[in-house]
C-alpha cells in the first residue's frame, strides 16, 4: 500500500557466490549467501537449487514471505549477456513479487558507495574492472575486457602473472616458491607439464592460484610479492585515469570526488589494496580513498528503494 513501510530484496549475483539481503524499508532484516545463479557457470539445475536455498533463508530469516516483496534489484555478473539475464528476471518472477530490476554488479556497488552520485570505484574479485559515475549520471567504464585481453590487478590475472614469472624466474635461472606451489596445487609432475596445463583450451582456473601467490609473498618470496604490487599497480593506474576522466565532466564539482573499491581481492589481500593506494596517492595527492570495501548488497537494496519510490506520485499533506 501507497505510504506503508514496504519490503525489498537485494542480491548481488556474483561468478562464484551470491549474497542476498531483505529489508523493511532502510532496515536490513537478514542476510543470507548461496552458490552463484549465473548459468554460465553453473547448470540451470543448480542455478536454480542455489536461488531456491537462497529465498527460502531469506525468508525464514526475516519472517517475510516472499509474496510481500515490493522490489527486488540484482547485481549481476554477467549482465550483458542475454541468456544469463533473462534467466535471472524469469527465475525471480516466478519466486517473489513485485518489480524485478536487473543491473550490473559494478553499478550496484557504485550505488553502495555512492547512493547514486558521483565517484570512483575499482572492482577486483576473479575478474576486474573500474566505473566511475559523474554528478549528471555519466558513466565512465575501464577495464574489464575479459581474462585473456586484461582484467589486470583480478584473481585471474594474479594466477596468471604467477605462471608467467615462474618461466621469468627460469630464464634468468633464479629460483621462486611459485613453481613447487603450482606444480603442487594443480598436481603436475614437472616444468613441461606446466607449460601443457598452462596452455590448454580451455584455460586452467588462474584464478584459484591467488592464495598460493599470497602464501608465496608472506614466505618472503621475491616474485610472489612483485605480482601482487603490480595487480595494486594496475588498479591504481586505471583508477587514477576514471578520476581524471570524471574530473573532465564534473568541472568544479570534481573535488568531492571520491574513490571505493570492492571485491574479494581487493578486500582480502592487502599488499594489493596497499600497492593500489600508493599509485592513487602518489598520481592524485588529496583524493580520498574509503578504506574499508564497498557491500555491493547495500546498493542493490538503494536501487530498488529509489526505483519504487521514483515512480510513486507524492502524497499530499
Amino acid at each position: 500500500m501507497l505510504g506503508s513501510m514496504a519490503y525489498y530484496l537485494g542480491l548481488d549475483a556474483g561468478g562464484t557466490r551470491t549474497e542476498c539481503a531483505l529489508a523493511q524499508d532502510d532496515t536490513v532484516l537478514a542476510r543470507a549467501s548461496s552458490g552463484t545463479i549465473k548459468i554460465l557457470l553453473a547448470s540451470v539445475e543448480d542455478a536454480e537449487k542455489n536461488l531456491d536455498d537462497l529465498l527460502r533463508a531469506i525468508s525464514a530469516q526475516s519472517g517475510v514471505a516472499l509474496d510481500s516483496i515490493a522490489c527486488t534489484c540484482v547485481g549481476l555478473a554477467g549482465i550483458s549477456v542475454p541468456r544469463v539475464a533473462d534467466w535471472v528476471r524469469q527465475a525471480l518472477q516466478a519466486r517473489v513479487s513485485g518489480d524485478i530490476l536487473l543491473a550490473g554488479d559494478e553499478e550496484i556497488a557504485l550505488d553502495a558507495a555512492f547512493s547514486g552520485g558521483a565517484g570512483v570505484l575499482v572492482v577486483a574479485g576473479t575478474g576486474s574492472n573500474l566505473i566511475g559515475r559523474a554528478s549528471d549520471g555519466q558513466l565512465i567504464h575501464v577495464g574489464g575486457w575479459g581474462p585473456v585481453l586484461a582484467d589486470e590487478g583480478s584473481g585471474s590475472w594474479i594466477g596468471r602473472q604467477a605462471v608467467r614469472t615462474v618461466f621469468d624466474a627460469l630464464d634468468r635461472d633464479t629460483t621462486t616458491l611459485l613453481l613447487p606451489k603450482i606444480l603442487q596445487a594443480w598436481y603436475l609432475p614437472n616444468v613441461a607439464a606446466l607449460i601443457d596445463a598452462a596452455n590448454r583450451n580451455p584455460s586452467p582456473d588462474f584464478a584459484a592460484l591467488t592464495p598460493i601467490v599470497v602464501e608465496a609473498a608472506q614466505q618472503g618470496d621475491f616474485y610472489a610479492a612483485q605480482v601482487l604490487e603490480q595487480a595494486g599497480h594496475f588498479l591504481g593506474m586505471y583508477a587514477a585515469l576514471v578520476v581524471q576522466r570524471v574530473e573532465a565532466l564534473e568541472g568544479e564539482r570534481a573535488a568531492s570526488l571520491e574513490v571505493a573499491f570492492t571485491g574479494s581481492i581487493l578486500r582480502q589481500i592487502a599488499p594489493v589494496r596497499d600497492a593500489m593506494f600508493a599509485f592513487i596517492r602518489r598520481e592524485l595527492p588529496g583524493i580520498r580513498i574509503r578504506r574499508e570495501a564497498v557491500d555491493s548488497v547495500q546498493g542493490a537494496l538503494w536501487r530498488a528503494r529509489h526505483d519504487r519510490r521514483s515512480q510513486q506520485p507524492a502524497i499530499p499533506y
